[in-house]
């Protein structure tokens, strides 16, 4: 995600690298109240946190986590074949025109409007505007395959006969799950967002009266930061932030598939000694 960020250009928040310390804090901030009581009286009882491996379930957990990231592979494949022809100026470069932002001018062909941010926003609009709603249903559809295989792990795990040291392990996870689906929703969220600022900022001061010779060359030079070897500015910020949006969503099935390889491994039972008088 960070390297797909730095790619997208423009000024966004960078996303922390935090220290054991500041992660730790996070992970009791966002901890449910309730869960935290329940966790207290289980601590007290001075049992050894265990947990028994549940092969089969993490098995077929294993197979969905691996189906639903091929399928979200898929998925943005077709998106990325699509660039050349959909960002073209064969398509795009004559929509810009028809919009009235590239005109024919004696001289040649510029852009026109001020190349100011409601400007630059128009324009990202007008040209990724329907990418943006794709991925974004992709990573909704993302979120809700991974909430849902959250939810049918955590009823068969919490099915099983447990005593209070296995407990522990399964209170801890219970506690912070609903927050880490408020963390996938903030990723898929963000994505928009940092794609409209990443564009208006690069392309800020650089917009107004751009001037070329023909359509062509002027659909070239307007998006020019995004721009490559093979694609033109357009095409190369289009797959820039489908590269983004494939990001979020493989973090998302990280997220929710490590946790899961995490605890149903199980954990290796350390009974206390018991002591006689």
């Amino acid at each position: 995600m960070r390297d797909a960020l730095s790619a997208l250009g423009g000024e966004h928040p960078a996303l922390p690298r935090q220290d054991d310390a500041a992660i730790f804090d996070g992970l009791s901030q966002r901890f449910d109240s309730g869960h935290a009581v329940v966790l207290r009286g289980l601590l007290d009882s001075q049992e050894s946190p265990a947990a028994k491996p549940m092969t089969e379930l993490g098995q077929a957990l294993e197979a969905r986590f691996a189906a639903l990231a091929n399928e979200l592979r898929d998925k943005f494949a077709g998106i990325e074949r699509d660039i050349p022809e959909r960002f073209g100026v064969a398509i795009m470069g004559k929509r810009l025109q028809e919009a009235g932002w590239f005109k024919q001018v004696v001289t040649g062909w510029e852009t026109t409007g001020k190349g100011s941010r409601k400007d630059l926003r128009a324009v990202f609009l007008l040209v990724y505007r329907e990418l943006v709603n794709e991925c974004e249903r992709i990573l909704v559809q993302c979120q809700s395959r991974c909430d849902h295989l959250d939810d049918l792990a955590s009823r068969q795990w919490l099915a099983s006969p447990m005593g209070n040291g296995e407990r522990i392990p399964a209170c801890l996870a219970e506690g912070l799950r609903p927050t880490e689906s408020e963390r996938l929703k903030a990723w898929r969220n963000a994505a928009p967002k940092a794609g409209e600022d990443a564009f208006c900022h690069a392309l800020a001061g650089k917009w107004e009266k751009l001037l070329a010779a023909d359509l062509a060359s002027l659909h070239i030079a307007a998006a020019r930061p995004w721009a490559d070897a093979r694609e033109d500015g357009f095409q190369g910020y289009a797959r820039r932030y489908t590269t983004l949006c494939r990001a979020i969503a493989e973090a998302m099935v990280w997220l929710s598939r490590s946790r899961w390889q995490l605890h149903l491994r199980g954990l290796p039972s350390d009974p206390i000694p018991e002591t006689r008088s």
